[in-house]
């Protein structure tokens, strides 16, 4: 997991500065969607799904 997050990270960062520096929105967009998947990536996605099975459960 947390390789995930340093790659997010270390993506966002290249991708940003160069997109900035093109100044192509697309290439900020997708830096942007690294840095997502970095930090909010696997755990929250395991989180949203326990919570959710734990709703159908309690319905």
């Amino acid at each position: 997991m947390v390789y995930v997050e340093i790659t997010g990270l270390i993506l966002f960062i290249v991708l940003m500065t160069l997109g900035y520096r093109k100044n192509n929105r697309n290439l900020m967009l997708i830096s942007a969607l690294c840095l997502l998947v970095g930090l909010a990536g696997p755990d929250f996605v395991s989180g949203f799904i326990e919570g959710f099975n734990a709703g159908k459960q309690a319905a």
